[in-house]
């Protein structure tokens, strides 16, 4: 997105000088991106960090179960509060499905509880059946999820063997491909939007061929701009906060948001608002101006260094939250312009 420079008589910041090379856990904010390995949860994956680390706060944005891997989201520090800006985008999976065998959890964790006699699929029957995925359609939300009801997870209810009703809801499949099929099994890539339960989907199109399905495998290899092959391992990153080389790893949050426009500020007075967390009416009025009507929010940035200052909404779309979001400053960086 093209940059609008902000100016105002005020003297310029003065040049930010660089981090030094090792710096405490606690004081820098970023985004990794890790390759989640089968076998732990997302919650043990940032138990562990945390114990391994200094970090003052960790989150993650989309949560892999435990048998799935692939590209998993660590946000450190003030990086947790974009999360949710993070969690919005769209996703790749690479995912293995065998037919012929439903499970109750709809994956291979769990009990198959019916298993088909019927003839195989063949490779067209499948491909249309695909197809018909193609779109947006509504997904029913598995049973063991993490999704919030009454007050519960949706798995917490389905291991105490309670019934409840499922909610559903409206997801997006923009690609789906075969890649390849030997019955009972293929492979197929997803490209899907947020909330997208790939186990459901696989579910979905073993029962849209009258024969049932399960997911056998599952790997994440995008979120959003984010791939597989920039992400490092669980043991590398163990690694690297031990030799206290985790730097090499981390992603600016600036950097993480290069998705969504962004205005450089020179203005001393108007950054002393900001991080007060007040919107320079001038500047509000510019932007309202510059930045067509959206929902998502516009990257305000320290025209000194290109460091992430706020988050700010232009226009109000029905929001109901505050249209400012001030993210603060790392800890060491004592040179910005106040």
């Amino acid at each position: 997105m093209e940059k609008v420079m902000l100016h105002c008589p005020s003297r310029p910041p003065e040049k930010v000088s660089a981090l030094p090379a090792s710096v405490s856990p606690r004081t820098v904010s970023g985004v990794v991106v890790l390759d989640k390995p089968e076998g732990p949860t997302s919650f043990s994956v940032v138990s562990e960090i945390k114990k391994l680390s200094n970090f003052w706060k960790i989150g993650h944005c989309g949560t892999l179960d435990p048998f799935a891997t692939g590209v998993f989201l660590l946000c450190l520090n003030r990086a947790t509060r974009i999360a949710d800006q993070l969690l919005e985008q769209d996703k790749v999976y690479r995912c293995g499905i065998r037919f012929g065998f439903e499970s109750d959890t709809l994956d291979r964790t769990g009990e198959i509880v019916r298993v088909y006699d019927g003839p195989a699929v063949s490779e067209g029957e499948l491909q249309q059946s695909l197809d018909r995925f193609h779109g947006t359609y509504e997904q029913q939300v598995p049973r063991y999820a993490a999704v919030k009801v009454q007050g519960r997870r949706l798995y917490a209810w389905s291991r105490r063997g309670i019934e409840i009703e499922l909610p559903r809801r409206n997801v997006s499949i923009y690609s789906i491909g075969l890649l390849s099929f030997n019955w009972p099994d293929a492979i197929i890539e997803v490209h899907c939007s947020k909330g997208t339960y790939i186990r459901q989907l696989a579910a979905d199109i073993g029962r849209n061929l009258q024969c049932g399905a399960h997911v056998t495998e599952l790997r994440r290899l995008a979120s959003g701009p984010f791939s597989i092959d920039q992400a490092i391992s669980l043991e590398e990153f163990r690694k690297a906060l031990l030799t206290n080389r985790w730097q090499e790893n981390l992603m600016g949050m600036n950097d993480a948001l290069a998705h969504l426009p962004s205005v450089s500020i020179a203005c001393r007075e108007t950054m002393k608002r900001l991080q007060d967390g007040n919107l320079d009416p001038a500047l509000e009025i510019n932007l309202r101006e510059r930045i067509p009507k959206q929902t998502t929010p516009v990257r305000l940035l320290a025209a000194s260094n290109n460091e992430l200052i706020a988050l700010c909404w232009p226009h109000e779309n029905g929001r109901k939250q505050r249209r400012l979001r001030v993210l603060g400053a790392d800890i060491t960086d004592n040179s910005l312009p106040l």
